[in-house]
């Protein structure tokens, strides 16, 4: 279970973890994450104004490398928090499972997979009963196809997907928002707030409803197995699959 010896106190009720953050850390982690996404959009508006992406290979080297920028501010927030409140990096969750945990990692992967899966064939029974198309919500959230992708463009895009958002995002969205809600308003409620702020952050209404259920599930497998390394390294094989397919799918 999370929260071992933290140097806090530990918590009066077991499904609550120990409050490592104040409402203040929250808004200015918050705040701070807006500023990141006001930085991102107005350095894709520049860019596109250079030219398009899709047949501009330097274009598309600095979209790339502003999503690497994002990914790598989400746990820059985290860590700078942290600092500020004298939090060191086993608080924050990375104390590895150990032999016991450590099957947590592919269960987590797996159990990630059966989400995704869960939600297509629950998209495909829809369309099959009612004959609405529904085409655009199993669309997904894949990276884009193009001429311009050089072999910068997808180290680029690889860094940004299999290692800066799997630290960045679990930094932010389990060991940050996830700890501080579920201390305040219990485990149930941290899982559903954190989840969702986690879909939502990926601009896509294909893949909303499977990553919110996905944030849930990996803000209980960080809390079940005690290590932020779990759903760190299960993040980064359920992206290195999806990314990896990709540029198969481009190379062949």
């Amino acid at each position: 279970m999370l929260d071992p010896e933290l140097n806090t106190p530990a918590p009066a009720d077991p499904k609550r973890p120990a409050r490592l953050w104040q409402m203040r850390d929250l808004v200015i982690g918050v705040g701070l994450l807006l500023m990141g996404y006001a930085a991102v959009i107005a350095a894709v508006v520049v860019l596109a104004s250079l030219g398009d992406p899709d047949t501009d290979s330097s274009v598309a080297l600095g979209v790339a490398v502003v999503t690497l920028g994002f990914e790598v501010w989400l746990g820059a927030i985290v860590l700078i928090l942290a600092t500020n409140r004298r939090l060191t990096l086993p608080q924050l969750g990375f104390l590895w499972p150990g032999s016991t945990a450590a099957w947590w990692i592919p269960a987590t992967v797996v159990g990630a997979y059966a989400i995704v899966l869960a939600y297509g064939l629950a998209i495909l029974l829809i369309e099959e009963v009612t004959g609405a198309d529904l085409g655009r919500l199993v669309e997904g959230n894949a990276l884009p196809r193009s001429d311009a992708y050089t072999d910068a463009v997808w180290l680029a895009l690889g860094l940004s997907v299999v290692v800066a958002a799997p630290l960045g995002e679990e930094l932010f969205f389990r060991a940050f928002l996830f700890r501080a809600f579920a201390a305040r308003w219990g485990l149930v409620a941290g899982m559903i707030t954190s989840g969702a702020l986690f879909a939502l952050v990926h601009f896509e209404v294909s893949v909303v409803l499977p990553f919110w259920v996905i944030g849930m599930w990996f803000a209980w497998t960080y809390h079940r197995s005690g290590s932020l390394w779990t759903t760190i390294a299960a993040h980064a094989i359920f992206n290195g699959i999806s990314f990896a397919v990709t540029v198969s799918g481009v190379t062949t």
